[in-house]
């Protein structure tokens, strides 16, 4: 296999790991963003205010969750639409599964600094 071959083989191989939830009997799933979904959601957390970019953290870990939460198998379990009803989740549920999210797709302080410089 060549260099290239080797290079985009890896989009098959997002890391997915269990999240253990109180309350609930089955784990959760996250997984790594792509590329793709990573743009998207730091696309998500600005607003146009006339002129001016601004950063929006409104439902900022339901954005990064919708589109981390997955299956076993890695497939999504909501979509963009679900923001909301993610938001209205339990701060603690919301708290444990960020952890693993920002963790796996390398989600730091430092990340949303360099979004509110831009």
């Amino acid at each position: 296999m060549n260099l290239k071959d080797q290079f985009l083989a890896l989009q098959n191989k997002l890391k997915i790991e269990s999240v253990k939830v109180d309350g609930m009997t089955d784990p959760v799933y996250v997984r790594t963003l792509t590329g793709r979904e990573r743009d998207a959601f730091e696309a998500s957390c600005f607003q146009q205010k006339g002129k001016d970019r601004v950063l929006n953290t409104e439902n900022l870990r339901a954005k990064l969750l919708v589109r981390s939460i997955c299956d076993a198998s890695g497939e999504r379990l909501f979509t963009d639409a679900d923001v909301v009803l993610l938001g209205n989740m339990p701060s603690d549920v919301l708290d444990t599964l960020i952890a693993k999210a920002q963790e796996l797709s390398g989600l730091g302080a430092k990340d949303v600094e360099e979004m509110v410089g831009n």
